[in-house]
């Protein structure tokens, strides 16, 4: 079997007994699987002393919550989810137009006086995470560090 991206992930054959006892959980409190084996998972932890009592409430009250109450949190009227579309689409079109400005800037480096790369440079700082403001700061390097 390949390995997964994720390292926290774990495929668990349980055996009949066990899988029982999952599902009797998942139907007493109205869990998800996962919830129901995390809440399982956390309780032995907990009493074996590998996990703290403090991180265990903190996690115990994050996954006792029942499908219903997890999906009445996530309903959003039809009016939240037009903002958020409209938000989502925003922020695209700003990543978009900073993503290009960024590539511009870095088609004019060699030209730019100091004090505007000093500028841009601040600029891509605070978008570090777009593909040409990496690049920017890349090029930049020497400038932020100064004369040697």
């Amino acid at each position: 079997m390949g390995k997964t991206p994720f390292e926290w992930i774990y495929r668990v054959y349980a055996p009949y007994p066990l899988h029982f006892a999952i599902m009797s959980k998942q139907l007493e409190d109205n869990l998800s699987r996962s919830k129901a084996i995390l809440l399982f998972t956390l309780r032995g932890a907990n009493a074996e002393g590998k996990l703290s009592d403090a991180d265990y409430e903190v996690l115990k009250a994050k996954y006792s919550v029942s499908i219903e109450e997890a999906q009445e949190k996530r309903k959003l009227t039809p009016k939240q989810i037009e903002v958020q579309k409209l938000k989502q689409k925003k922020r695209h079109n700003l990543n978009r137009q900073l993503n290009r400005h960024f590539g511009e800037v870095l088609a004019q480096w060699s030209t730019l006086k100091d004090s505007a790369k000093e500028y841009h440079l601040k600029e891509a700082e605070k978008y570090k995470t777009l593909k040409n403001a990496k690049l920017l700061l890349d090029l930049g390097k020497p400038v932020l560090e100064g004369p040697q």
